[in-house]
């Protein structure tokens, strides 16, 4: 869950800087916070499915934890007051290095066929690789284990969505190649670069989610897992292509400023105006400390909540 301000297309980010002399309060580190203890959990919906998990991750998430494919589900994490990317390696900033945030990231990546990413997230987050173990090591032989017994390749492949097509392929994260969706102009300027296949999608600047996920498909993956940013993420639930999202709600305070852009979950896009609205049922909530873990299904993939509507009453 590398959330790190980015677009669909592509992107630019901006680091966090602290007052001369002052600790930025975002860089409070939890990663020596070991043995992590287990998540609480406070409720679960039933009929979820569950997989067969090694018995550390289950013990570790403090249950069954499980996906029904097809499946494209989100991971972000955001602070107490919405923001949901600060800049560079905003994730560890907004959890302050969670370990069970982390746990959580290695998890659902552990049970992910692909991770999509837009660039702008690739290139806010350097030297970061997306895959179970690089974020939650400890656990790293059991995330292998989960992954052989759910029948996954050894590692998720890593798509990244850049329309301009203005990428850097010696990025960490894409050292074993991946999949690189883009435009038609974007196709012309990466070429054919050995070890990733490049997908055109039209005319561009922006990309068609529907497009996207489709193309995903037709390559055989079936649990996609998207980490950002806020842009891709609104593009993909505006068009319906979002099924759950799983969000850490960090304790974190991080305010708003004139002179740097801080996202919320989704950016660029108005919901409320769209076919798609966004309305979510919960499907579990768990605790770590003072960190909230919260899973939804969006209602077109588990059903309108009750009552809920977009016309009020006055």
């Amino acid at each position: 869950m590398t959330q790190s301000e980015g677009g669909a297309l592509a992107g630019s980010a901006s680091g966090v800087v602290a007052p001369r002399g002052e600790r930025c309060v975002a860089d409070r580190d939890e990663s020596d916070a070991t043995p992590l203890e287990p998540l609480e959990s406070w409720f679960q919906a039933s009929g979820l499915p569950e997989y067969p998990l090694p018995t550390l991750l289950s013990e570790l998430y403090g249950g069954p934890f499980g996906l029904a494919t097809p499946l494209l589900y989100a991971n972000f994490v955001e602070s107490l007051d919405g923001v949901a990317a600060l800049g560079p390696s905003s994730g560890s900033k907004l959890s302050g290095r969670s370990q069970a945030d982390r746990f959580v990231m290695g998890l659902l990546r552990a049970c992910a066929d692909l991770i999509l990413v837009g660039s702008g997230t690739l290139h806010g987050s350097p030297g970061h690789v997306w895959t179970a173990e690089h974020v939650f090591p400890p656990a790293a032989s059991a995330f292998a284990d989960l992954r052989r017994r759910l029948g996954r390749a050894e590692r998720p492949t890593l798509a990244v969505v850049t329309g301009s097509g203005e990428i850097d392929l010696g990025h960490a994260g894409l050292g074993r190649g991946g999949l690189l969706l883009t435009s038609d102009a974007g196709k012309r300027r990466l070429g054919s670069p050995r070890g990733f296949e490049v997908v055109p999608l039209g005319r561009g600047p922006e990309l068609d989610p529907s497009r996207i996920v489709g193309a995903l498909r037709e390559a055989g993956n079936e649990a996609l897992l998207t980490e950002g940013g806020p842009r891709l993420l609104a593009h993909l639930v505006r068009s319906g292509q979002l099924d759950q999202l799983f969000l850490t709600i960090s304790p974190l305070l991080a305010g708003r400023t004139t002179r740097q852009r801080r996202p919320g979950l989704v950016d660029g896009a108005d919901l409320l105006g769209g076919v798609h609205s966004p309305w979510l049922s919960l499907l579990s909530a768990k605790r770590h400390r003072s960190h909230l873990f919260l899973r939804y299904g969006t209602e077109w993939a588990v059903g309108a909540p009750e009552s809920a509507t977009l016309a009020g009453s006055g």
